[in-house]
């Protein structure tokens, strides 16, 4: 075991760790307000904001779908299988 790993707390909270994470939802704050601005105040800049949120969102539900998908057939498998050797120790 190294010696970061033992001075650890038993939750895993480390300084390090919440100040990378505030420092990350602070370069995504100011990523978001310069696409807001530069796309925002144009001609077609309200459309395009709607546009570019219902794509985020069509693309976040089809990854959820496509992750469901695709782990749901080794669950299945294993609970098949688990059918199988109950069924067949009786």
């Amino acid at each position: 075991m190294s010696e970061t790993e033992r001075e650890r707390s038993a939750s895993g909270w480390t300084l390090n760790r919440e100040l990378l994470n505030v420092g990350a939802i602070i370069v995504a704050a100011g990523i978001a307000h310069l696409v807001m601005g530069l796309i925002g105040h144009e001609k077609y800049g309200p459309f395009m904001l709607l546009l570019l949120g219902g794509v985020l969102v069509v693309a976040a539900l089809g990854h959820r779908f496509y992750e469901h998908r695709r782990h749901r057939v080794p669950m299945v498998m294993e609970c098949v299988r688990c059918g199988d050797m109950s069924g067949g120790g009786s």
